[in-house]
């Protein structure tokens, strides 16, 4: 295996069983995204020790195309940090930015086309598989992570206590996370759906998958990624062309149909979506109102990386109405908004560096995917669309500060910058 940008290794054969054990990790590692946030964490650690002995024994150090914009957003937030209220506090939490290492993982180690599509395949089939669960787990209230170990399980019943089902939550803690997570394989799955020139058995799997996984989706009950994931389908049609479009709101159409048979819960948590006095939208804009506050006393240089908590109580003190909300014992452990998090943290410096950032991802991989065959375009576009959805999802959580979503994110992204190499001249 090679992590230079020569010419790809064209025969199994001469593949050493080192090469064979680098496969197989990083099968388990993008297997392991869909599943809990201590399997990802240690698959990570492993692999990131399997890729500094790689670089060891290829004599070749990392270097990659999103270099500079990292060293961007990491400079801006320790000078957050340095310049924060309580620099000695806010440094240490500098150490939760190792999940960036799920980037180099994927970046330096897939080294050839069928390694990146049977990756990506993986994921894919692994989301459906948690999503045939997450449904038989709204049913049963079955929690695996929990029973498993000799816990009881801890699935909300919803809707507000009724008896009609469980909240689904995979193998996370909340269903927020899981929708999150989940946002990611659902979009890859939806783009190549949308591919042309599919046989009738393969667009069969792809949509069993993906009907699994919009009720799963469904059965999360979060709007945010209701929301994402409808702006993605319309997006992903307009790409593809006229057909694709047709598609994608038949499709859309075929999630409205889901959410109206899903169950009077399902309905209900739908229409608080337009209801702004809802109390868990009330909450919401109210604790958007006092991160804004935040940023209004200290705009330049943020409060520091890691000292949210330290300094938030002050300003969730002025509205008592972030208190009204079902979830409101967590309510106050982040922005629920990912630029707002980040403006908080990190100042004006931090929150242009991390746009600078999805910027350059963005830019990279569009032009990645213009130039790129099937599968490979279908894997560039999923991994763009699933960037929007984190986009628009981030405007309602602060999903970027959950390492189980940030995780996948990173891998994603190193799996699109690395396409490029396999690019049509």
């Amino acid at each position: 295996m090679r992590a230079t940008h020569g010419k790809e290794p064209g025969h199994n054969a001469g593949r050493t069983w080192l090469d064979r054990g680098v496969r197989i990790g990083l099968m388990l590692f993008f297997i392991g995204l869909c599943t809990s946030v201590a399997i990802q964490q240690t698959l990570l650690g492993v692999m990131l020790g399997v890729g500094a002995c790689h670089c060891w024994r290829t004599q070749t150090a990392p270097r990659t195309p999103l270099d500079p914009a990292l060293l961007l957003l990491g400079g801006a937030l320790l000078l957050s940090s340095l310049l924060s209220p309580d620099p000695l506090h806010s440094l240490p939490a500098h150490r939760k930015l190792w999940l960036v290492g799920a980037f180099f993982v994927a970046y330096v180690l897939i080294d050839s086309r069928q390694c990146a599509v049977q990756l990506i395949r993986l994921m894919i089939i692994t989301a459906a598989a948690l999503a045939a669960y997450g449904v038989v787990q709204h049913y049963t209230g079955l929690d695996l992570a929990r029973q498993l170990v000799g816990k009881e399980p801890s699935l909300t019943a919803f809707w507000l206590g009724s008896k009609e089902g469980f909240r689904t939550a995979g193998l996370f803690p909340s269903g927020i996370t899981y929708a999150h997570n989940l946002l990611f394989p659902l979009c890859l799955v939806t783009a190549f759906l949308l591919a042309p020139a599919k046989g009738w058995r393969t667009r069969a799997g792809l949509g069993l998958g993906w009907g699994l996984m919009v009720m799963a989706l469904l059965f999360s009950l979060t709007r945010g990624v209701w929301i994402a994931y409808a702006g993605v389908l319309v997006l992903a049609g307009l790409v593809r062309g006229r057909r694709a479009l047709a598609g994608a709101l038949g499709a859309l159409g075929v999630c409205g149909v889901l959410l109206l048979g899903a169950g009077d819960g399902v309905r209900e948590r739908a229409g608080q979506i337009f209801d702004l006095n809802a109390p868990a939208n009330l909450a919401r804009s109210r604790i958007w109102q006092a991160n804004i506050a935040m940023i209004r006393d200290r705009p330049l240089f943020g409060w520091g990386y890691g000292n949210y908590k330290q300094f938030r109580a002050p300003y969730y003190a002025r509205y008592p109405a972030v208190g009204s909300a079902g979830w409101a014992g967590n309510s106050d452990a982040h922005a629920h908004n990912t630029f707002l998090q980040l403006w908080v943290d990190g100042g004006w410096p931090g929150f242009v560096a991390f746009i600078a950032l999805l910027a350059a991802v963005l830019a990279k991989g569009w032009q990645t995917y213009t130039r790129l065959a099937e599968p490979l375009k279908s894997c560039a576009l999923g991994i763009l669309l699933g960037l929007v959805g984190f986009l628009i999802g981030g405007l309602t959580q602060h999903n970027f500060g959950d390492a189980e979503v940030s995780i996948v994110l990173w891998a994603l992204v190193g799996v699109l910058l690395r396409l490029e190499r396999w690019t049509e001249d």
